[in-house]
């Protein structure tokens, strides 16, 4: 199992070094992540989710569709959210282009709350240090996004690690697996849903009228599991078919939609994040040197 972390998380780590150097403005979003996750399966993983690519004042769950003609500009704020799994066993990693001091400001939290992590560490003492550090440098903390423990085949298994010391309390325990996300922002510290989805999660077998959605049903639980996928992942359907179907399911239950997350004052966000595992005494961050 640790071993399958370690190179989950090796493999992370080196992709984020490669999508480091290979995103220059002017471009296409689509042929960012293309690379990305092309990168992921060559060097032995597979993605954990569609890699995200959310600009400015989008904070989470974009990834470009298909037939996007999104390109990346000179002053644009881009998260980058890469995840890596191998045999099931996750890890998750983000880092932010431009942004300046918002940037340096979700570094510097989570350099700061990786320092206090061990076994018995509280998760509301993790989101203290994260909130005074980003308020610190004159900006919010996001309060409605936070990091997760993560087990296999689960990317949020159920403890949430918050970026303000709200919400429900947790120690963390030897051997779990964590992800650590400051988010912070120029704007409200919070983030609402938009229609926009382009992120689906398998959730359940359930009865479906169309044969069409039921033998796409079939197909992404085999192809995808319990993990995100991304509608243009999927080919062999027309856009309208598979928009059609996709939403038959959604409808049904049976798929989560993971819509794009916007700052609900439209301020701009930055993002960082590693995943580490809980020792005795400390921490190993698996996505980083």
């Amino acid at each position: 199992m640790l071993r399958k972390y370690l190179e989950a998380g090796k493999i992370a780590f080196e992709v984020k070094e490669f999508a480091r150097e290979i995103i220059t403005p002017g471009m296409d979003l689509l042929r960012i992540a293309e690379l990305i996750e092309a990168k992921i399966v060559e060097l032995g993983g597979k993605p954990a989710f569609p890699v995200n690519l959310s600009k400015n004042d989008v904070a989470a769950h974009y990834t470009p569709s298909r037939d996007s003609k999104e390109t990346l500009l000179e002053e644009d704020v881009l998260k980058v959210d890469i995840g890596v799994h191998v045999d099931g066993y996750i890890a998750d990693t983000a880092f932010t282009v431009g942004g300046g001091n918002l940037t340096k400001a979700s570094e510097k939290a989570l350099s700061e709350a990786i320092s206090i992590v061990k076994a018995g560490t509280s998760v509301l003492e993790i989101g203290r240090v994260i909130e005074q550090v980003i308020r610190e440098r004159g900006f919010k903390p996001i309060e409605n996004l936070g990091g997760h423990s993560i087990d296999r085949w689960n990317l949020h298994s159920g403890v949430t690690v918050p970026n303000v010391p709200k919400g429900r309390d947790f120690k963390l325990k030897e051997g779990m697996v964590i992800a650590i996300e400051p988010f912070s922002s120029m704007g409200s510290g919070r983030v609402v849903d938009t229609e926009e989805v382009y992120i689906f999660q398998f959730i359940r077998e359930v009865p479906i009228r169309l044969k069409g959605a039921r033998e796409l049903l079939n197909r992404v639980k085999l192809e995808f599991g319990s993990l995100p996928f991304a509608e243009r992942w999927i080919s062999g359907y027309s856009k309208r078919t598979l928009e059609i179907l996709m939403t038959e399911l959604v409808k049904a239950g049976a798929l989560y939609p993971h819509r794009v997350l916007r700052e609900a004052k439209r301020g701009l966000v930055a993002q960082a994040e590693e995943t580490l595992i809980v020792e005795r005494d400390g921490c190993e961050v698996i996505t980083s040197l």
